[in-house]
């Protein structure tokens, strides 16, 4: 017995439903139901909520189906603060991507730092229609104008309050310069710092601002400790808190605080 969408209210291409039901997603999370028709319609937004909230097919999914198949030039760029949050959204991309073929076949490319810079500007002969990346790579090919983001209308920022904390926002704000003119920014981020507001001044019209807040942020149960680990063994650490806090059930994290790599452990304990 099949299931009907409930995504085809948007009246989304064939290949991003079909895309869908594959990963059975039949429902839209409540972010991606207020925000997917704004995004298409081509509005600026903001949209503020929590990991697990369905915010990266929020943007994702209006951004596929605004794709203009004929133009073999960019046409939305994808920020993330991190290599790994952008190999991460790529992958869901691709995920969107898989049925498309033949005259609905999109080009989505990964530029991120840590890969081989010849071989990424020698890839770029030919303009994707969609880049993910981090902002110093996509800027860093831009400069050497083997990205040409002057076509994109779309800029996604993901993330906005992790990219101010790692000082990336100025090289967003130098990508966007150089984007088109009727520029349509998607921000995304589970806070909106008052020290990002000149950058959304700068940049936004009139942007559509949704805000999700999580039903409950953890369990009534769940005990959370925050453990320095800098300079210590992260294995026998581990081990010390199985011991001392004798878990019936545990998280362990290992968590970068910053880009100067300074890391901690938090434990997530249910009594």
């Amino acid at each position: 017995m099949s299931t009907k969408s409930n995504f085809e209210r948007f009246q989304l291409k064939s290949f991003i439903i079909e895309a869908l039901n594959e990963q059975r997603f039949f429902m839209p999370t409540e972010i991606q139901e207020r925000l997917i028709p704004a995004i298409i319609s081509g509005k600026d937004v903001i949209g503020q909520s929590q990991t697990g909230s369905g915010k990266t097919l929020a943007f994702l999914i209006p951004l596929v189906e605004r794709i203009d198949i004929t133009k073999e030039e960019v046409q939305a760029v994808i920020t993330a603060p991190t290599r790994e949050l952008a190999a991460q959204i790529f992958s869901e991309l691709e995920k969107l991507l898989v049925t498309s073929s033949g005259e609905d076949e999109i080009d989505a490319r990964l530029i991120v730092g840590g890969t081989d810079r010849l071989r990424t500007i020698g890839k770029l002969k030919t303009q994707p229609q969609i880049v993910v990346g981090t902002p110093g790579r996509i800027f860093d090919m831009v400069e050497e104008q083997a990205l040409k983001v002057y076509t994109s209308q779309i800029l996604v920022v993901d993330e906005a309050d992790q990219m101010l904390d790692m000082g990336f926002i100025e090289e967003v704000d130098k990508i966007a310069s150089r984007m088109g003119e009727e520029l349509q920014m998607l921000v995304f981020s589970a806070t909106i710092p008052e020290k990002l507001q000149p950058f959304l001044k700068k940049y936004m019209n009139n942007p559509r601002h949704v805000q999700v807040d999580p039903q409950q942020t953890t369990a009534e149960k769940i005990e959370h400790f925050l453990l320095p680990a800098k300079h210590r063994d992260k294995l026998k650490l581990v081990v010390e808190i199985a011991k001392k806090y004798n878990p019936y059930f545990a998280i362990i994290l290992l968590i970068q605080k910053s880009k100067w790599m300074k890391w901690q452990t938090l434990c997530f304990k249910r009594g």
